[in-house]
């Protein structure tokens, strides 16, 4: 065999026993060993009709060796494969030389930018060409990942058998087993997702449906096969971005928002752990929450200690790589419109919040600070964001050393839920936006410009605004409601400086002249703009 660099094979084994389940009777294991000796065990996952699947993906190049046992079963195979090199840059990590920042194997920067879309797979109204469309648009948009879930719509698997996720059917379930069409449905939208560069968020617990809310169906032992099934299917492919133990964590067990402690936080660590021992390639690990902290309550409507953060919780756990956030949807600042139907107005701690978390020298992703909008549709009972605020936000986000993923009310992908919960309002799956999409892609855009992935929040600056900054070379100040500011910007010398439209996406006129200790601009008018601010060297 030979295998470029990173890239997945899968071996494929026919078994000649056959048991009563195998999802629990039997396992399908392979030991791979290095050309510099280190060894893998990589674990299979049954597929259907006595047919064994292992994927497996060399980091090195060279030499080799492995052998494939199955436990229970009659299945041995011993051979040697050459890894060759390859274009691929490899799975996504933490940053080497930057905790707070990622990095692909081959020590490529990655920024990422998100999109929610929760039933991306098998909610009612996205058919595969509309999927197609989508992935496509939002890519065009510089969107480079989906945050979707596993086994989302249970109305869907009662009219397509293929989405049901499990044994027997919605109406009979059997959670002892699973259904191998409904993964290899999902086997293919990963693989189209991987060709035009799209990564995943993968939530893997969605405690707003059944079985994961019934506390007699959902065991323990029932959530670890599921867990242990998604891993050894799913960890070889190198656009998992990050696993998500779940949204909002703390509706677990039983679907209600409310925050067990120590229950709550205790579960998702183990699960973490769980996921970290049985993920061979070492994907990213999450968990969204809803509650802060710093809460003085259980539910979300509970007073807390501003500003709104996770750390305390999730911080100084080993297995947790990432800190997501929920935050900057309400409080004071922020009004509703009632002529367009949305939130407006901008969250006076988001930026806190992203510098709270950030002491525990992890990335932080502000995964819900508000969906987009959009005119003529159902709001989600009052949860939709201007355009304006959402542009803000993010920008927030971005400038106060944060990550973000946005989402737009046309393509949540939550129609099946929402027309049960919301009825008789009618959600569907449109690929309409009131711009939002377009002017965050003027993030991406402006931080490629830049070595981001060098830069920390940057405080040394008097007026409204937030920064990064590799100081002396590279700064990115963001006005979000226009006005003065003055910055130190000592010992720099001459330094370009130009005006960034972060609705257009263009720049005004570059100035270059030399700084100091109070140097003053202005904003060109009262609305939000980015100053771009470069060490300047004369040929």
């Amino acid at each position: 065999l030979e295998i470029p660099l990173y890239q997945m094979h899968e071996f494929v084994v026919e078994a000649k026993t056959s048991f009563s389940n195998p999802f629990t009777s039997t396992t399908m294991v392979g030991q791979f060993t290095s050309p510099s000796g280190k060894i893998k065990i990589i674990d299979g996952f049954y597929d259907g009709k006595n047919v064994w699947r292992l994927r497996f993906v060399p980091d090195e190049e060279g030499e080799w060796h492995y052998r494939l046992v199955g436990e229970g079963v009659d299945i041995l195979q011993d051979g040697h494969l050459n890894c060759i090199s390859s274009p691929s840059h490899g799975f996504i990590q933490i940053h080497p030389d930057n905790p707070y920042c990622f990095a692909y194997s081959d020590g490529t920067p990655f920024f990422p930018m998100g999109e929610t879309c929760y039933g991306l797979h098998d909610d009612s109204p996205i058919s595969p060409r509309l999927r197609t469309k989508y992935l496509q648009m939002r890519r065009d948009q510089c969107f480079n990942y989906v945050r979707m879930s596993v086994g989302h719509s249970y109305q869907h698997a009662l009219i397509n058998p293929i989405y049901w996720a499990w044994g027997g059917t919605p109406e009979n379930p059997d959670f002892e087993s699973l259904n191998p069409s409904f993964f290899r449905s999902l086997d293919d939208l990963f693989m189209q997702m991987r060709e035009i560069g799209m990564n995943v968020e993968l939530i893997l617990l969605n405690f707003y449906r059944l079985p994961f809310t019934n506390t007699k169906q959902w065991t323990p032992s029932r959530e670890r096969l599921w867990i242990n099934y998604l891993l050894c299917r799913y960890s070889a492919f190198d656009n998992i971005f990050m696993w998500t133990i779940s949204n909002e964590y703390e509706t677990h067990p039983d679907g209600i928002y409310r925050l067990d402690l120590p229950d709550d936080p205790d579960w998702v660590k183990s699960t973490a752990r769980y996921i970290k021992m049985n993920d061979p390639y070492r994907h990213l690990v999450t968990v969204h929450p809803v509650i802060s902290a710093s809460t003085t309550g259980v539910t979300p409507r509970d007073a807390f200690g501003i500003p709104w953060r996770i750390g305390e919780f999730f911080g100084n756990c080993g297995d947790i790589d990432i800190l997501s956030q929920q935050t900057g949807q309400a409080g004071e600042g922020i009004k509703w419109n009632k002529k367009l139907r949305c939130w407006a107005g901008d969250d006076p701690n988001l930026v806190a919040s992203i510098h709270a978390d950030r002491v525990f020298r992890k990335p932080v992703i502000n995964s819900e600070s508000g969906y987009e909008y959009l005119r003529g549709t159902p709001s989600y009972r009052n949860q939709v964001h201007c355009t304006d605020k959402v542009r803000r936000s993010k920008w927030l986000i971005v400038c106060a050393g944060g990550y973000f993923a946005a989402g737009f009310a046309g393509t949540l992908g939550m129609s099946d839920i929402w027309n049960t919960i919301d009825a008789p309002n009618h959600y569907t799956f449109i690929l309409k936006d009131e711009g939002a999409p377009r002017q965050l892609a003027n993030i991406y855009k402006l931080f490629q410009t830049v070595p981001y992935w060098k830069m920390n929040p940057f405080f040394r600056f008097e007026g409204d605004a937030v920064a990064l900054a590799e100081e002396g070379k590279h700064y990115i100040i963001y006005l979000p409601h226009g006005g003065d500011i003055t910055i130190d910007l000592s010992n720099n010398g001459l330094m370009e400086t130009k005006w960034y439209n972060p609705r257009s996406g263009k720049f005004l006129s570059t100035v270059i002249a030399k700084t100091g200790h109070d140097s003053k601009f202005k904003a060109p008018d009262k609305k939000d703009w980015v100053l771009i601010i470069n060490s300047f060297r004369e040929e």
